[in-house]
């Protein structure tokens, strides 16, 4: 399967997931949703494991740097889902959280420059400019409601 349709389901699962936690979550603490769902992805991962050792197709576990990066990526996915949910459970709407995850692409590449020094195109920046610019424009009328 094409890294674009990969792209396209995760999209259309995380808007199914904004919209539950606003509707029907966002009462609940954000600790105990985390502690739910990890629960089911840590079920799916062990189920998937075990696929992938009975078909033998190989699975080899990091070591060393590799490792530790894992983990402390571990680390970033939890931190980043604690305060996306908490954004919900706090008081926050769907239009507003929703459309600033539009600035991620932007966030990403000055994060990307800091570390490569790799200045991001004409094509980028001027994308980088209507993201922020529909992120304006949503908020804004959101709030006009």
């Amino acid at each position: 399967m094409k890294p674009v349709i990969f792209a396209l389901v995760a999209m259309v699962f995380y808007a199914a997931a904004n919209v539950l936690l606003e509707n029907k979550l966002s009462k609940l603490n954000s600790l105990t949703i985390m502690v739910c769902y990890s629960a089911v992805i840590f079920a799916f991962a062990l189920s998937a494991r075990q696929v992938t050792y009975a078909e033998n197709s190989g699975f080899e576990f990091p070591v060393g740097t590799a490792l530790i990066l894992t983990l402390l990526m571990g680390i970033l996915y939890t931190a980043a889902d604690y305060f996306f949910i908490s954004s919900y459970t706090l008081g926050g709407n769907l239009y507003t959280i929703t459309v600033i995850t539009v600035m991620f692409p932007v966030f990403a590449s000055l994060m990307k420059f800091t570390v490569t020094r790799s200045l991001p195109n004409v094509w980028q920046v001027t994308g980088y400019i209507f993201a922020a610019a529909a992120v304006m424009l949503v908020v804004k009328g959101n709030l006009a409601k």
